[in-house]
């Protein structure tokens, strides 16, 4: 082929390895491809993006020049203006870090990651934004709509299901809403609630954290409020708990709390619970408990991936009046791959440097002032890490993971660490491969096709002694990893 031609498979290659969205944001327009016999030249128009594409793309650029041509090339990034609109002659030095911020907006950085709203219904802020817009200001705390939440890959069925259980539909429950924190949960809840009492004016819809529970339960034992405790929960026509994980080792809040599961379900009432484990971590809640819940729905809520972060970005970013243009928007949801808390901090942080400098929020000020809250954000994740999560989850030795067994109690489990491996670490397929006993990067990509298609048809694998649900099974592992 043609040298052209060549350049435009490894475009193709590359688009299909880092995902079509994350290949348009930092090798679309305005970057060109070089290709001779002996190396790759990726060409940008300024330093921030190619050392950029220098940390994070390397690895894969060398892996995708090996799968088309079969060969390695040294892979090199230059720089040429021309290929964007020339700067203004007044244009100023990059901003320092916002350790060197003044004292003046000190109290607006300490306060960037409070907990506010999560995930996508967006709480506004006064205050004006670059374009001088003045956000409205929130006055009371506005009940989330179902319709304001943002919808993905990791969230859809439960978006769906509670729809329906906001509607009163439903013919599951409990429905039990589960995912690490920072996905939404909380949020998805009071919508649930919200939604209810607008479509059922005159039913009673009853929303309580575990905390609030058990402190209510305890106050009305200790005094004569007891029938009214059990009045407002198990007269609920809608009952949402979130939390429940909280019960765990609280006797006698649970014996109440089974008590009144008991009667509502008798009553065809609604219940919808939220968690930050999963089925399977619930078992200190008691086997009568977790046996209810197991009866009901459950839906797991997964952490953002990058399209729903670049609409999170986008949506919060309008709220708080922050003119982003959309490179911006993509380092942020690039470099904090957290949930939307931390999206809506790292937002924060923006806000408050603009103002202190009276800066226009530019790419490199967006990096520098980022840089060590991706930190913050990021867990760092060795490839051991997901080896070692794997093999306590599966009951299999690492050594059996690196061998050329293909039984399906190992394959599967060395699909899943792959594949994992490729979402928490940055290592190219090339490493992943040669650390899962030394197997060539077009084996990682295939299983990570593979596990995405299984996640697709809601497959079901062995996991340890039993099967579950593949997406149960990526749970219990991802949940491995944090506690690591």
């Amino acid at each position: 082929m043609e040298d052209n031609q060549v350049a435009a498979e490894l475009r193709i290659r590359l688009a299909e390895t880092i995902g079509q969205e994350r290949f348009e944001l930092w090798f679309g327009a305005g970057t060109q491809w070089r290709l001779d016999q002996k190396s790759l030249t990726i060409v940008v128009s300024n330093n921030f993006t190619r050392d950029w594409l220098r940390r994070n793309f390397s690895g894969e650029l060398r892996a995708v020049c090996r799968a088309v041509m079969g060969c390695e090339l040294s892979i090199d990034f230059g720089i040429d203006e021309k290929l964007s609109v020339p700067a203004p002659s007044n244009v100023k030095p990059p901003l320092p870090k916002p350790a060197e911020v003044p004292k003046a907006v000190s109290k607006l950085l300490a306060g960037e990651t409070a907990q506010s709203p999560q995930p996508a219904a967006i709480g506004r802020l006064g205050g004006a934004g670059r374009n001088g817009r003045k956000a409205e200001p929130l006055v009371g705390r506005t009940e989330p709509k179902l319709a304001e939440l943002v919808v993905g890959t990791g969230n859809e069925y439960a978006m769906r299901a509670a729809e329906v259980t906001a509607r009163g539909l439903q013919q599951a429950s409990p429905v039990v809403f589960c995912g690490p924190t920072g996905v939404g949960k909380t949020h998805l809840l009071r919508a649930i609630r919200a939604e209810y009492r607008h479509s059922h004016p005159r039913a009673r819809a009853v929303y309580l954290t575990a905390e609030q529970f058990i402190t209510s339960f305890v106050e009305a034992l200790r005094g004569s409020g007891l029938p009214s405790f059990r009045q407002k929960c198990r007269g609920a026509d809608l009952l949402i708990l979130d939390d429940i994980q909280f019960f765990a080792g609280k006797r006698a809040s649970l014996d109440e709390l089974l008590h009144t599961f008991d009667v509502l379900l008798a009553e065809g009432r609604q219940i919808v619970l939220g968690s930050d484990r999963s089925l399977a971590e619930l078992q200190s809640l008691g086997k009568e408990l977790v046996s209810r819940v197991a009866s009901g729905l459950v839906c797991n809520i997964q952490p953002p991936d990058f399209a729903m972060r670049l609409e999170i970005v986008g949506r919060l970013s309008r709220e708080l009046g922050l003119a982003l243009d959309a490179e911006v928007i993509g380092l942020v949801a690039t470099q904090i791959s957290a949930g939307a808390r931390e999206l809506r901090g790292a937002l924060h942080r923006l806000q408050a440097t603009t103002l202190a400098y009276d800066e226009p929020i530019s790419q490199q000020m967006a990096f520098n002032a980022l840089s060590d809250l991706a930190q913050q954000c990021t867990q760092h994740v060795r490839l051991a890490d997901v080896e070692q999560a794997i093999c306590n989850v599966f009951g299999v030795e690492a050594v059996q993971l690196r061998s050329d067994r293909k039984s399906r109690s190992i394959h599967e489990p060395r699909m899943l660490a792959m594949w994992l491996a490729r979402k928490y670490t940055r290592a190219p397929w090339s490493e992943i491969g040669e650390f899962f006993g030394r197997r060539s990067h077009s084996t990682v990509i295939s299983a990570h096709h593979r596990v995405e298609k299984l996640i697709r048809s809601r497959a079901v694998i062995g996991v340890s002694h039993e099967t579950c649900g593949v997406e149960e099974a990526i749970r219990r592992v991802e949940a491995a990893i944090r506690s690591a």
